[in-house]
């Protein structure tokens, strides 16, 4: 179980590239990371000299913090039109 724990939070130190946060935490276009570097607002990032990373751990706080209450329970526009009707 410690092997496990210790897995777990070795991912969620992981270093990612725009395109690895990309494809694996935050499904937006790679001009957006950008734009957001550039004027504020996004996750935050790690410069190395010419390349940006991302910490996994940080896109996932970073996307919980804007989670809407409902968020979890989301429903369709069809369910929300139903409510209340029989």
């Amino acid at each position: 179980m410690a092997a496990l724990t210790s897995q777990s939070a070795q991912c969620e130190n992981d270093l990612l590239t725009e395109i690895q946060a990309r494809e694996q935490e935050l499904p937006m276009s790679l001009a957006w990371f950008r734009r957001t570097r550039v004027h504020g607002g996004g996750p935050p990032f790690i410069r190395v000299s010419n390349r940006i990373f991302y910490r996994r751990a940080d896109l996932r706080r970073w996307i919980a913090e804007r989670a809407t209450p409902d968020a979890a329970g989301m429903r369709t526009r069809g369910e929300e039109l139903n409510d209340g009707r029989s």
